[in-house]
Parts: C-alpha cells; sequence; structure tokens
C-alpha cells in the first residue's frame, strides 16, 4: 500500500508545473490545484521552491526544510515524519509530501471501506450456515433417533427410503451391523437353551443317584451309587468343557490367530496325548501318513478340532478297535483323516451328527453331541469341508477334514 501511495506523489510531483507567473497547474489537465477543490489537499503538502527559497506552498504554516536530492526521502518535522517525493523542472523544485500519520488515516479508512461489505454479510452468512447445516444434518439425526430405539430385542433395520444418497450407505452400514447382533443374539439364545436342556439331564440323574447313596441301607447298592455319581460327574464335566469350547468359537467371539501349521506334527503331539487313553481300553492309535503339509491356521483351534476327532473315535469305536490318523496331499487341498472300525454311522444320519447336540442312534459312548459340531465349527473358520463316509472295509467311520492349498485366505 506504501508503492501506491508513493506512485501517488510521484504522479503529481512529475505533472505539476510552475508557468512564468509562478501559477501551478497540472500538465495533463490544466487544472490549478487548491485546497479548496481537492478533498485530499490537506492530506498532500505541495511545495514549489526556487533558488532554495519557497515560493509554493499549500499549507504555509507548515515550514519543511529545504530540498536536498530529488526522489523519495522521508524528512522528521518534530515529532511527525513526512514521505516526500522531489522533481525539479528547471531551476524549481517541486516536493509532493504526506504526513505519515495521514497516510495511516488514508489506510484505515480504505481497510473499513474494503471491510465493511464484508462484515455486513457476516450476519447473513451465518444465517445461511445455519440454516445449511441444520437442514443438512435433519437426516442423520433421524437415523440417530431411529438407533437410539434399537435394543437386543429391537434390531430391525432402519428405513433408507427418502434418504439422501449421501446417508444411504452409512445407513446400509448399520443395517448390516445390526443382521449380524441380531443373528449373533439369535445363535447366542439358541446355544444357551440347549445347554440348559442338555445339563438338566445329568444334573438330575446326579440327584437321584446322590439320593439313592443317601437311602441305601447296604454298602454294595451305597457302593453302586455312588459309582454312578462319580460317572455322572465325569460326563458333566466333559459337557461343560465342550459347551466352553463351543462357545469360544462363537463367531463374535475373538478372532484366532492364524500362522503356519504342520499338521503331522499336530497329529503326532495329540496322539501322544491320547494314546494311554486308547491303551486303556485296548485301542489301537496311530498314525499311519504323514505328509509334511502346512496348512495357514489357528495351532490352538487346530489341535481341539483334532482332539474331538481322536476323543470321538475313542468313545464311540469301543474296545479292541484301531483307529488310524492320516495326512496327506491330494487334488483337493490337504486332507486330515480320522478312521476306526467300530459300529460307524448310517448315511441317514451323518449330516445330522454334525449338528450341536445330536447323538444319534448310537448312545453306547457317553459323549456330549458336541464333538463334531465343534469340528465342523472349526473347519468352516479355516475354509476347510468336514466329509463322513464308511471306512475303506466298510466298517467303521471315516472322518476327512479337507484343506483347500490357499487356506491363507481365510486368515483373519
Amino acid at each position: 500500500m506504501d508503492d501506491l501511495l508513493n506512485d501517488q506523489m510521484r504522479y503529481l510531483a512529475e505533472h505539476i508545473n510552475v508557468d512564468p507567473g509562478e501559477h501551478v497547474v497540472l500538465t495533463d489537465t490544466g487544472r490549478k490545484p487548491s485546497p479548496l477543490s481537492d478533498d485530499n489537499a490537506d492530506e498532500v503538502l505541495l511545495q514549489v521552491w526556487s533558488a532554495g527559497a519557497l515560493s509554493f506552498t499549500t499549507d504555509p504554516a507548515l515550514t519543511l526544510p529545504p530540498p536536498q536530492q530529488t526522489g523519495l526521502s522521508d524528512v522528521r518535522v518534530g515529532d511527525q515524519i513526512w514521505h516526500t517525493f522531489m522533481s525539479q523542472r528547471g531551476d524549481k523544485f517541486i516536493r509532493v509530501a504526506q504526513a505519515e500519520n495521514k497516510r495511516w488515516e488514508e489506510l484505515a479508512g480504505l481497510a473499513v471501506h474494503l471491510l465493511w461489505p464484508v462484515v455486513s454479510l457476516i450476519p447473513l452468512l451465518a444465517l445461511f450456515l445455519w440454516f445449511g447445516i441444520t437442514y443438512g444434518l435433519k437426516p442423520l439425526r433421524a437415523v440417530a433417533t431411529e438407533l437410539s430405539e434399537r435394543n437386543v430385542n429391537s434390531l430391525q433395520p432402519i428405513a433408507s427410503k427418502g434418504l439422501p444418497g449421501e446417508v444411504k450407505p452409512l445407513v446400509d452400514a448399520l443395517n448390516d451391523l445390526l443382521e449380524r447382533l441380531a443373528n449373533a443374539f439369535a445363535m447366542q439364545k439358541h446355544f444357551i437353551a440347549d445347554a440348559a436342556h442338555e445339563l438338566r439331564t445329568p444334573v438330575a440323574a446326579l440327584c437321584i443317584q446322590v439320593e439313592l447313596a443317601q437311602r441305601a441301607t447296604q454298602e454294595v447298592d451305597r457302593q453302586v451309587s455312588l459309582s454312578e455319581v462319580q460317572s455322572g460327574v465325569m460326563r458333566l464335566t466333559h459337557l461343560t468343557q465342550q459347551l466352553l469350547t463351543l462357545a469360544r468359537l462363537e463367531p463374535d467371539a475373538q478372532s484366532p490367530v492364524m500362522q503356519s501349521v504342520e499338521l503331522s506334527a499336530l497329529c503326532k503331539s495329540v496322539i501322544t496325548d491320547q494314546v494311554r487313553r486308547a491303551e486303556a481300553s485296548g485301542i489301537d492309535l496311530g498314525l499311519t501318513e504323514h505328509a509334511a503339509s502346512s496348512i495357514f491356521g489357528d495351532p490352538e483351534t487346530l489341535r481341539i478340532l483334532l482332539n474331538n476327532l481322536v476323543d470321538n473315535a475313542i468313545r464311540y469305536a469301543g474296545a479292541q478297535a484301531k483307529i488310524d490318523v492320516a495326512v496327506r496331499d491330494t487334488d483337493q487341498g490337504v486332507v486330515l483323516e480320522v478312521c476306526d472300525n467300530g459300529p460307524g454311522i448310517s448315511a441317514a444320519e451323518r449330516e445330522r451328527v454334525l449338528e450341536r447336540f445330536y447323538r444319534g442312534n448310537n448312545q453306547t459312548g457317553s459323549g456330549s453331541g458336541l464333538g463334531l459340531a465343534i469340528v465342523k465349527t472349526i473347519a468352516e473358520q479355516h475354509g476347510a469341508q468336514v466329509v463322513l463316509d464308511a471306512a475303506p472295509n466298510g466298517l467303521g467311520l471315516r472322518v476327512q477334514v479337507i484343506f483347500p492349498f490357499q487356506t491363507e485366505k481365510y486368515a483373519g
């Protein structure tokens, strides 16, 4: 802004001339600069110096020192600084000067002139912003109101009809979340109902055996009842463990940590843990094939899967049975197989035994009806398929868990 005002002083100094009659005129207009005709004359001082003496001034009361050089310069008079521009016409010097305080007043006036229209529009702009934001957020407030009305017993989707296109993706995502929550709560209710039903029977049986033991008058009868109590406690413990395992595998549980798992090494470890129990029943448990195959999965849940397969075989194959565990590579993928020569499962029941708490027609074992359901859940988490059929010799049961070669895509 200083440069603009300096240019104005330069223009005046270069376009003012003094005629022989000592009249000061603008060379481009020919009009005489007079403080009475120029609104800014009191803000700009005009002086003409000739032979070192002041011959013309627009403010006789103000005296500036004689000019020393042409061009821009600053002159201090008392406490005031004057910005000046000097030009020469022959033996005459023409000075245009402006006081610094006048310059600041002019700058302040210009700022007010420029900013006032903007400031005057601020209330109107604020009103438009308030209206725009209020109107724009109205659909979100409606969604928030509907969402606040949802609870565990009311998870119906939020209506998206009439909503702006920008809000619909958010509503669709919320509806997807509500649907998954509804499914999770439904599965939880179903699980709790099934668990309560399954626990009711062994607990009732324990109560009966305890009463019989208390009423028994003969030591033999008391020992029989206590033996039944011990067996019932073992069955109840096994059922509780299976229920806890199944609860850990629910979809809303923490995601497993996936890593490379060598199935043959896992099989050897599980067989080592189960072999004493198998030998106690005269069962031949061993690893017949052990391909060096690794899959991408969760070691902990895969161990649970294999433990349940071996446990089921030991429980239902019967004494003196033979149980073979194998790991092999096939065209379909890596196959984990547990095969026994026990009574097996009829073809009509092979799909149903994968359901929770279904024991089938074979009630000779002490299982909970959850083992194969747990196997199926873990297999699905790894993108694997569970196949049940008869053993190769037509006797017993063969369970195959087929892991696809690119199991990595099921990680997380």
